[in-house]
């Protein structure tokens, strides 16, 4: 017996439940999908709101014939089903015409993440990129399925991006930084919607970053005094991490680069550092000084009696040959800070912009202090620096001549 022919149905909006993710879809305008025996042709009939118009409109769809009536059925009601479990997910036949060839969005989130694990085990993505760009996947993902649910790729479109956006910012209370870290990876994201046919237009397009001149950096100079109890506090209870402080206090060298330097890195006879192509940041293979109080140190440490190709820092800030994750230098210095009740804007990479401050304000020429951080320009290392708030005495107490 064939599907029985429906009255038209009543142009409304019908707002469906999940019964696997449990979250109600809002303002889904749409009515169920009915079968029409049209003498002429059969076809299946229903409506949705058709945002260009403005209004409801009728979308027929036309079905085969079958002279065996169980396979008619079987086909009819398969159609329907499929239809109504599209509608119910968001599908708009108004925005996207072809349903046999849209593109789920959870299909197309795997697909980048397949391509980053690819580049990632090919060696074109560092190991911090791709744990940037993996929790970037999570954090979309949760949100694209509990937060702000979408099923289509289509539906990642501007408006998505930007309440995304508004979420990490606002209601996850990240940083501004934070938040233009977020639009690079949508951007990058949409354009391998773009290339893989998802989509037709980059949706990040005219999204603007939150200007860097209106960005605090969160964390701050250390006072010297304070540095002193950092160093008692290592030399006593944890003296392999000293050895990074002093690292990043006089040689500027990035936490991620310490974790990649080897103890054939060091030159004890001329006091240098070198920091290869493949480590550094800049992907520049650069020298710098290395005081001779960090040397005696290391030293002391019998960090040269170990083999030369061993990383200066493996399990436990040893060296071994195990290269570690940076995340081991920041749970070492959050156990001092702890400890030492110090304020939580002094952070490891402070003691960066401690020790450029320092220099500059023992005087050292700032194109030298430039070189030894291997900055790109003199503008980038006034920004690590600390700016004297306090009024200058010789200022204060001049009797010029006017």
């Amino acid at each position: 017996m064939c599907p029985k022919k429906s009255s038209t149905p009543k142009k409304e909006t019908v707002c469906r439940q999940s019964s696997k993710t449990g979250i109600v879809s809002s303002a889904i305008s749409y009515t169920l999908p009915v079968f029409r025996d049209a003498p002429s042709y059969p076809y299946i009939e229903f409506y949705c709101f058709d945002p260009d118009k403005g209004k409801m409109r009728r979308k027929r769809i036309k079905t085969k014939k079958f002279a065996n009536v169980k396979n008619r059925r079987q086909y009819i009601n398969g159609i329907i089903t499929r239809l109504t479990d599209q509608l119910m997910h968001g599908w708009n036949p108004w925005i996207a015409d072809n349903v046999s060839e849209l593109a789920q969005f959870s299909d197309s989130l795997s697909a980048y993440e397949n391509f980053v694990e690819r580049m990632f085990d090919g060696g074109n993505f560092r190991k911090q990129t791709y744990a940037r760009y993996k929790s970037n996947i999570n954090v979309l993902r949760e949100y694209a399925t509990s937060i702000k649910p979408i099923y289509y790729t289509y539906q990642y479109n501007k408006r998505f991006c930007v309440d995304f956006l508004d979420y990490i910012f606002l209601d996850r209370n990240n940083c501004a930084q934070t938040r233009n870290n977020y639009l690079v990876f949508l951007k990058v994201l949409s354009g391998f919607f773009v290339e893989k046919g998802y989509i037709d237009v980059r949706p990040t397009d005219g999204i603007a970053p939150i200007s860097k001149r209106l960005i605090m950096k969160e964390r701050t100079c250390i006072p010297q005094e304070v540095i002193a109890r950092i160093e008692g506090y290592c030399r006593m209870k944890d003296p392999h991490f000293l050895l990074a402080c002093y690292l990043l206090y006089y040689s500027f060298v990035r936490p991620v680069e310490m974790s990649r330097l080897r103890i054939n890195c060091f030159n004890i006879k001329n006091g240098t550092l070198t920091i290869a192509a493949d480590s550094s940041k800049n992907r520049k293979t650069q020298t710098v000084t290395l005081p001779k109080k960090v040397l005696h140190y290391a030293v002391e440490l019998g960090i040269f009696n170990c083999p030369s190709t061993d990383f200066i820092f493996s399990a436990k800030l040893r060296p071994g040959k195990v290269q570690i994750d940076t995340k081991l230098f920041r749970d070492h210095w959050e156990k001092m800070r702890r400890s030492l009740r110090m304020k939580r804007e002094w952070k490891f990479y402070s003691l960066k912009d401690t020790g450029i401050t320092a220099m500059l304000q023992a005087n050292l020429p700032a194109i030298e202090v430039r070189d030894q951080a291997r900055h790109s320009s003199l503008a980038i290392t006034d920004i690590y620096a600390a700016h004297n708030t306090k009024a200058n005495d010789t200022i204060l107490n001049m009797n010029g001549a006017l």
